[in-house]
């Protein structure tokens, strides 16, 4: 009996307490007595109450999930909270403003001697959204200079992507703010440039006007072109700059997976089917409606 009363007088005292300052709740269920200063949208300022003339302290207004006044509750919708308590729609894009429709151009692309054009819809309910692209590269791929580029680098090490077209899934997992993330699981396919060096000729030696092969070979460039299929995930963000125009960016990995072996050496073996690990980025500037 005497437990429970000086468990109630405790919490009777510690409401009593709360009562006479400004307390602010935080998402994880503490409360802190405070003497408010400033709210923003993006920090707090508060005292102790004990110490009005110490230190003051600021944390980010996203920890906290209400504020209680000592003389009563007040609006402050500018900040997020409505009657004191965050609104978990501030910031969601209202459906008479959201662009479902995105039409995009990729920069990085021409960076790289590419152009690449998509197109996307967000659906209904905004969890997810289908995007179609393609891409052509500006150069035939028949100079070995092209193999240098970073772009044959990361795609096999030996191929000039030339023309492909792909589609990506996207999933939304949070709310469309202003930046919304999202992972998206992808293919292509298309037409790449190989280029391969022969070994079978041998070098021709004359002695005493007679020819004769020697043992060295004179290996020489010639290029071929060949299909295949990319796998992919892609993660990146959408950022909303108006109800118009919209910026994205993204990185993917993933395997490029080739219908022939493109080995120059025939001396070694390869499975018909090779795979070859692939990395790519984008930044991309489109137009929604």
């Amino acid at each position: 009996m005497k437990k429970c009363t000086l468990v109630f007088i405790l919490l009777l005292t510690k409401t009593v307490l709360y009562a006479q300052y400004d307390t602010i709740k935080y998402v994880n269920g503490n409360r802190q007595a405070a003497k408010i200063i400033e709210i923003t949208k993006k920090v707090v300022k508060f005292k102790n109450p004990h110490d009005t003339t110490g230190p003051t302290f600021t944390i980010p207004t996203k920890y906290i999930e209400r504020f209680i006044f000592k003389n009563g509750c007040i609006e402050l919708k500018s900040v997020g909270y409505i009657n004191c308590v965050k609104d978990p729609m501030q910031g969601v894009i209202k459906n008479e403003n959201f662009t479902r429709n995105i039409l995009s151009i990729d920069a990085a692309q021409l960076a790289d001697a590419h152009i690449q054009l998509s197109y996307e819809h967000v659906f209904s309910k905004r969890a997810f959204g289908l995007v179609v692209y393609a891409n052509h590269g500006f150069f035939s791929g028949r100079d070995s200079a092209k193999y240098s580029r970073i772009e044959s680098k990361i795609n096999g090490g030996q191929f000039y992507k030339n023309n492909y077209v792909g589609v990506d899934l996207k999933y939304y997992p949070g709310l469309h703010k202003k930046i919304a993330w999202y992972i998206a699981l992808g293919i292509e396919c298309g037409a790449a440039t190989n280029m391969l060096i022969d070994y079978s000729i041998k070098y021709v030696a004359y002695q005493n006007g007679t020819p004769y092969y020697t043992n060295e070979y004179d290996p020489y460039a010639y290029y071929k072109t060949r299909l295949y299929l990319g796998y992919h995930i892609r993660e990146g963000f959408v950022y909303r700059v108006s109800k118009h125009f919209v910026l994205q960016g993204n990185m993917a990995i993933g395997m490029s997976q080739y219908t022939t072996d493109p080995n120059p050496d025939p001396h070694l073996k390869n499975d018909k089917y090779l795979y070859f690990p692939k990395i790519s980025g984008g930044i991309l500037v489109g137009y929604a409606f």
